[in-house]
């Protein structure tokens, strides 16, 4: 009876210790999350440099990215159904297949805001009326946060029915379970992730991208998959605490 009232009232700091400390743990996958990273900047450098090898180096950098979405996805479901250790690097085909799935629903839920974004260009560009593009900027911007958390929800609950993709476009169920979360424990709760995987992991990676060598080494093999990890285990722990299962 304890242990389930602690899992119930879990709150957001509380999340945070536990997703620092697990991302500190687990130091062999890291190293190997670490290794996927650094490929991954490397191959992009390499693109950046010598144009020509970005479609020779399309196929490998695709496999990474889908590989790091699958580790991820992994991180999460086994977050959900209570395991507090790294789950290994194992079944790459599995992980891929995973990471395929996770761009799939990313790219369903990106409709809506970049809908409303296109619509905010043509009406700039036609009308250039600052009232009605501010308006359209607002829509776009709550629409896009809007999107990001039915995302994000959408994943939890697609994890907790062991990656069925389906389950992730039950927008009804979605939405209840949203509102069962309680709106502080929501906003708390996605601003934080939002923050980690839109703004603070692409800035970090952008600039270790442009460092010297050494430092960006460094960064893809302590801070970036630091942070990835954190994310993940954070998303999983809203599931586990604040997205709980009919």
């Amino acid at each position: 009876g304890i242990y389930n009232y602690i899992m119930k009232t879990m709150n957001t700091k509380e999340m945070i210790i536990d997703s620092v400390k697990y991302s500190l743990n687990g130091k062999k996958d890291f190293i190997f999350f670490g290794f996927l990273l650094w490929s991954i900047s490397f191959i992009i450098y390499i693109t950046n440099e010598y144009s020509i090898l970005g479609i020779l180096l399309f196929i490998p950098i695709s496999i990474f990215l889908f590989i790091e979405g699958g580790y991820i996805a992994t991180i999460i479901e086994s977050t959900l159904f209570g395991s507090d250790t790294h789950p290994e690097f194992k079944n790459i085909k599995d992980l891929i297949w995973r990471g395929i799935k996770e761009l799939l629903i990313l790219l369903v839920y990106s409709t809506i805001p970049i809908i409303v974004l296109i619509i905010a260009i043509f009406e700039i560009i036609i009308f250039s009326d600052d009232i009605s593009t501010l308006i359209l900027l607002i829509m776009f911007i709550f629409s896009l946060f809007f999107s990001l958390v039915i995302m994000q929800s959408a994943i939890i609950h697609y994890e907790y029915k062991h990656s069925k993709l389906r389950t992730a476009f039950e927008i009804k169920t979605i939405l209840k379970k949203l509102k069962n979360m309680g709106f502080s424990n929501l906003i708390s709760s996605f601003s934080l992730v939002l923050l980690f995987t839109l703004i603070i992991q692409p800035t970090l990676s952008d600039i270790s991208e442009n460092m010297h060598p050494l430092i960006s080494i460094i960064m893809n093999f302590t801070i970036l998959p630091f942070l990835a990890v954190f994310s993940a285990r954070f998303t999983g722990l809203i599931g586990r605490y604040h997205f709980k299962e009919d």
